[in-house]
């Protein structure tokens, strides 16, 4: 191990002095001087420090020790807003001559909301502890979390990771080889954190595996179930109260997997997506719907994206979007996002109105073929003026870096 240079105090480097003003007897300040570790420095003093701290360097700052890990309410209600939109994360991981490293390309993007973007190089060049990386696929994302998946020798291979402080959580091996989508209810820290993995249907069945992060079960559990009818693959999966719902993209088919007693049930819808739940003119004549559609959580309700296309102009003009009425097992038109926005990709969400979400009000953002677009909802804006309402809309996401892969991902909670 190297030597500190000749002179270093190394004892006055892993303290620090504090200065504290008292009066004395005839009310004049007395200076003393208190030597504490920099692991215990007075919670004031770390608020200073943390307030000039841009967000992925409060994570780490938080990272250090115990001591500087200040109570997240201070650092979120006190001193900085929540974060509510998603950033873009890009990533590749390339396999390379050296067996111990990997070439490793991540950055994370906040959205422009103040005409300064601002991008954070998490990792890049030749990377020692990569090798699961290279190859794999971002499956979704959750509370700053990214899960990854890869083939491997006939078994499937699942990991979490996390851009804003690099840590990783692996899972152990799936034996398959295939599957349809995969998605996590929560973060790892989280006791309710739960790996949901959907295989495509064959012979008129459906395996689902589950991992849980916490217990003592340390295995995927897989579950086969009947699907009476046609049903082809899984297009879009959402979580909600504990529950997984699947949407099969032939028919609007819907089922529900129940974590609480690994249950199974198919939601038998009565009344499928129209033209006129959305629009209520002759306008729909000229609108087809197209694939992949999106399910979503929105405020304790089940959403639908569907995207559509103008068969005039041939180009996809806007997404539809439907609320599932539970009670009628109908898909009825979404009420106005007001002022809320939808985001849409391997993890689709919904984002409250409000704060940062004035930015892209009444948007619907999706993340497809490594480029970011968006457009209006048809609710909140006539169909005919959606072009020039657009135009006047300013770009809160910029194109992605051409050659990475992208997908949405909200910042954790605790920053």
């Amino acid at each position: 191990m190297p030597h500190p240079p000749p002179g270093l105090n190394m004892k006055a480097l892993s303290c620090a002095a504090m200065a504290t003003q008292t009066l004395n007897g005839e009310g004049s300040p007395n200076y003393t001087t208190e030597i504490r570790p920099w692991s215990d420095l007075p919670e004031d003093v770390l608020v200073l420090v943390i307030k000039r701290l841009l967000i992925c360097d409060r994570i780490r700052f938080r990272a250090v020790c115990k001591g500087w890990r200040l109570p997240v309410d201070i650092i979120q209600w006190l001193f900085f807003p929540v974060p509510k939109l998603p950033w873009t994360m890009e990533y590749i991981w390339r396999k390379t001559t050296d067996s111990n490293r990997t070439l490793s390309i991540c950055k994370l993007l906040e959205p422009d909301l103040h005409c300064r973007p601002r991008s954070y190089i998490v990792e890049t060049g030749m990377i020692e502890g990569r090798s699961d990386f290279v190859d794999a696929e971002a499956c979704a994302s959750r509370d700053g979390w990214v899960l990854f998946s890869k083939e491997v020798k006939g078994s499937l291979l699942f990991f979490l990771f996390s851009p804003f402080n690099k840590e990783v959580v692996s899972l152990p091996r799936l034996e398959s080889d295939i599957f349809d989508i995969a998605t996590f209810s929560s973060g790892p820290n989280s006791p309710d954190c739960i790996v949901f993995v959907a295989h495509p249907p064959e012979s008129g069945k459906i395996c689902i595996s589950v991992y849980r992060l916490c217990g003592d079960d340390r295995t995927w559990n897989s579950y086969v179930f009947d699907l009476p009818g046609y049903f082809d693959s899984v297009e879009s999966v959402a979580y909600m109260n504990g529950n997984f719902y699947c949407y099969f993209g032939c028919f609007f088919r819907l089922t529900c997997f129940k974590i609480a007693n690994q249950e199974w049930q198919i939601i038998r819808i009565k009344s499928l997506p129209t033209y006129q739940n959305v629009i209520v003119n002759d306008d729909a004549s000229v609108f087809t719907f197209t694939s992949p559609n999106y399910l979503l959580e929105c405020d304790g309700e089940l959403l639908l994206a569907c995207p559509v296309i103008d068969t005039e102009r041939h180009n996809q003009d806007c997404f539809f979007l439907f609320r599932l009425d539970w009670q009628h097992k109908a898909w009825g038109r979404k009420n106005a996002l007001g002022g809320g926005a939808i985001f849409l990709g391997k993890t689709s969400f919904w984002v409250s109105p409000g704060g940062e979400t004035e930015n892209v009000a009444n948007r619907v953002h999706q993340h497809t073929g490594g480029s970011t677009d968006f457009f209006l909802s048809p609710i909140d804006c006539p169909l005919g003026s959606l072009e020039e309402q657009r135009k006047k809309c300013k770009i809160c996401y910029h194109p992605c870096t051409q050659g990475l892969n992208t997908i949405w991902i909200a910042p954790p909670r605790e920053f």
